[in-house]
């Protein structure tokens, strides 16, 4: 009886084990930045369209439970180009202020919505997720519909990244006016005011880990 109470004990402590080393954490932090984010501003005459590699981030979840998700990202904003220099200097000085806020911020909080509660190989899962945003200053509560898919380390995803791997894409708009960011308001420039963000970013379980600094984008 001793023996197979300690056999039970062993069991149930290994079992625990596999319990807690099943999440994993997927990093995004590409150095070759070959992620994108993209910003996309309508005018009248032209659309204008900003874009940077800079994003780092992580996405904690269980693949077997994808409802309980942790997830943060962190846009540079100085880095990003729209094509012509001059322009690029007033987005950044005179209307994302990027001396004083240098980051947008994404924080998810909540998975509120899944199209199938697990991550399997190769296989797109639609998400529904609420999180902070932070920009300007300025954090909202939003919501945002994303597309996950879910490599399992092979021979073809080391060449794009070591470990398991996820690609994310999103789309969403925000309202300038919700995070006090003054737009042009000459006839050839008058921005509208909804903006249209899209990402396209991977994260893999071998990438560089990314801690992230204390934030300084108080007024």
């Amino acid at each position: 009886m001793k023996r197979l109470g300690i056999s039970i004990l062993l069991i149930a402590m290994a079992t625990s084990g596999y319990a807690q080393t099943a999440t994993k954490t997927f990093y995004i932090n590409d150095e070759k930045k070959r992620d994108v984010v993209t910003f996309i501003s309508k005018a009248p005459l032209e659309t204008i369209v900003g874009m940077t590699g800079h994003i780092v981030g992580f996405v904690e979840t269980d693949p077997a439970d994808i409802m309980n998700t942790r997830a943060r990202f962190e846009v540079d904003l100085a880095t990003l180009k729209t094509g012509i220099d001059m322009r690029d200097g007033h987005m950044r000085g005179q209307y994302l202020e990027t001396d004083k806020y240098p980051k947008a911020i994404f924080e998810l909080t909540k998975v509120a919505k899944a199209s199938q509660p697990t991550l399997e190989n190769q296989k797109p899962v639609e998400l529904t997720v609420e999180g902070d945003f932070s920009v300007h200053g300025v954090t909202r509560t939003i919501t945002i519909p994303l597309t996950i898919v879910y490599y399992q380390e092979s021979e073809q995803t080391k060449v794009k990244l070591p470990g398991d791997v996820i690609r994310i894409e999103g789309t969403w708009d925000i309202l300038l006016s919700d995070y006090k960011i003054s737009r042009p308001q000459f006839v050839i420039l008058k921005l509208d005011d909804k903006q249209k963000i899209d990402i396209d970013v991977f994260g893999s379980t071998g990438s560089p880990a990314v801690t992230f600094a204390e934030s300084k984008q108080s007024p």
